[in-house]
């Protein structure tokens, strides 16, 4: 892949944002809102934080380089997965957890149907 060709940097950037939905709804398949927002599924937290902040880098990299697919492509929420990434890493120690799986069970796999059809190769 050539980082010159906007359409292969873009394909990869949904690509990352992809697996990343996928690897969260894999981990937490057999998890509560309980069980996931207590101390006991902390390694869960760890996990899902850094794969929302990686959706959220590569949907302000899409956002910032190609503001055109945005524009669009408007079922994909780049401008709420940049701003959940900026609520994790900046207000790490005030994170909502509850709202983190309300965002995991709601509006991942709406992220990942918006993207799918849009991936050159499915990962």
């Amino acid at each position: 892949m050539s980082i010159n060709n906007p359409d292969a940097r873009i394909n990869q950037l949904l690509e990352d944002i992809y697996i990343s939905a996928v690897r969260i709804m894999d981990r937490v398949q057999e998890e509560t809102q309980d069980s996931f927002t207590s101390k006991i599924g902390i390694d869960t937290q760890d996990i899902v934080a850094r794969r929302l902040t990686i959706i959220g880098e590569a949907s302000s990299l899409l956002l910032k380089k190609y503001p055109e697919f945005g524009e669009q492509n408007p079922r994909i929420p780049l401008q709420q997965a940049r701003a959940m990434r900026n609520a994790l890493v900046h207000d790490y120690n005030r994170i909502d957890w509850y709202l983190v799986w309300d965002t995991i069970q709601t509006q991942l796999p709406k992220l990942i149907d918006a993207i799918e059809p849009l991936l050159s190769k499915k990962p």
